[in-house]
């Protein structure tokens, strides 16, 4: 997807297994040694918190990729939020914003939480479920389609597809990884064709609807809508999903903490946000500089690229003690974190995604009792983004439950 090939850059080995299966102890090392690190004459990495909260909301701060920048599968998402910079952007998200409100998550969570206990209730009687298909990618997945208005058949096809394309997001992707990412992108691209033709034949009052609506009006464009589609479609899920199943994976290892959400729900919304640092789905992304800035006496040119490390910056030591330890009883001004971003380009869906995490944690925690590895939980990692593939869970259910 870029040009990095620092394989073996003794800060960020980005290919390194073991960086990938774990990356905190080196990205310890690089907030002591390099918080300001300069990769290459035009990368750099930006890993403290204070530093990630300022410079994030810095007007020198791009979306817009250089000619230098190597074509990428993503930029097929030009005409999105994704690469707009304000205004431009802020007009993009106002379709969006509506959508995602408080009020509306709140009314959107309702069929995440009937999903979660639909498949709580489909469980055999050994307790063993495939918990991050069964009860963190479907609640999330078909409160999308929901929220869409569009059809909810296939989801393991839109999982593996999304996993196709999120996985080309590394500064060291591969070939092969790029050519898969293609693949994935028609089958989106494609279903999302076939949902567009439905609406204009069977029109609705979900949100395509309107983003239809507001292309009718020529406040936006069709490709701008195709995209937008594509985007929340695949999004959707595997973000709320890959916290959801942290989720579940922490409380199967840690049950007295299971224990505290669902005896105590007035401690649900720590618990949730603690898990958000400590699980962030999207562990860095970048930004391009449009003028010379310096940071910390770091000297970065113009047209430059910033990674900005999201996952380094929640478990800054300077802002969270022992910042690597679950521990919901921190002090709101000593909580919070950087999972969704700062400033014009945090993330549209955090509302329902901490809703959808929340509602499907307390379906799952009134209806289970204890919950057990079933087996090894499997991933999908690399310096950008982390997935589960699978997560082998037992759960006991209370008797009174279901």
């Amino acid at each position: 997807m870029t040009d990095l090939v620092m394989e073996r850059d003794p800060y960020l080995p980005w290919v390194d297994p073991e960086f990938r299966k774990n990356p905190y102890p080196w990205y310890a090392k690089l907030q002591q040694e390099k918080p300001v690190y300069k990769m290459s004459e035009r990368d750099f990495v930006v890993s403290r918190y204070d530093d990630y909260i300022e410079y994030l909301k810095h007007p020198a701060m791009s979306m817009t990729e250089p000619d230098w920048v190597k074509p990428h599968s993503w930029r097929i998402f030009k005409d999105t939020v994704l690469f707009y910079n304000p205004p431009r952007h802020t007009e993009a998200r106002r379709h969006m914003a509506k959508w995602f409100t408080p009020k509306m998550s709140r009314e959107w969570t309702k069929h995440t939480a009937q999903v979660a206990r639909d498949e709580l209730a489909k469980i055999s009687s050994d307790g063993v479920v495939e918990a991050h298909h069964h009860l963190c990618v479907l609640p999330a997945h078909i409160t999308m389609c929901r929220i869409l208005q569009v059809d909810e058949s296939d989801p393991e096809g839109v999982i593996e597809n999304t996993l196709r394309i999120v996985m080309a997001q590394s500064p060291v992707s591969t070939a092969e990884q790029e050519a898969d990412s293609l693949k994935g992108f028609d089958y989106l691209f494609g279903r999302c064709r076939d949902m567009i033709a439905d609406k204009r034949r069977n029109p609705g009052s979900g949100m395509l609807d309107a983003l239809l609506a507001a292309q009718d009006r020529g406040e936006v464009s069709a490709d701008e809508v195709l995209e937008t589609l594509v985007l929340l479609y695949f999004s959707g899920a595997p973000n709320p999903a890959y916290v959801l199943a942290s989720s579940l994976e922490h409380f199967a290892r840690n049950p007295e903490v299971l224990s505290v959400y669902r005896e105590q729900p007035e401690k649900r919304l720590a618990i949730v946000n603690e898990l958000f640092r400590l699980y962030p789905p999207e562990i860095s992304f970048t930004r391009f500089v449009t003028e010379d800035i310096e940071i910390r006496g770091v000297h970065i040119p113009k047209g430059s690229r910033i990674r900005f490390m999201t996952a380094a910056a929640n478990r800054d030591e300077d802002v969270f003690e022992n910042p690597n330890e679950f521990d919901y009883t921190r002090p709101p001004e000593k909580s919070h974190n950087v999972t969704f971003g700062v400033g014009t380009h945090s993330c549209a869906g955090q509302i329902i995604s901490r809703a959808e995490v929340e509602t499907v944690l307390t379906v799952i925690a009134d209806a289970v009792e204890k919950i057990e590895l079933a087996g090894e939980p499997m991933f999908m990692s690399d310096d950008r983004i982390r997935n589960y593939t699978a997560l082998p869970l037992r759960l006991f259910m209370r008797s009174d439950a279901i």
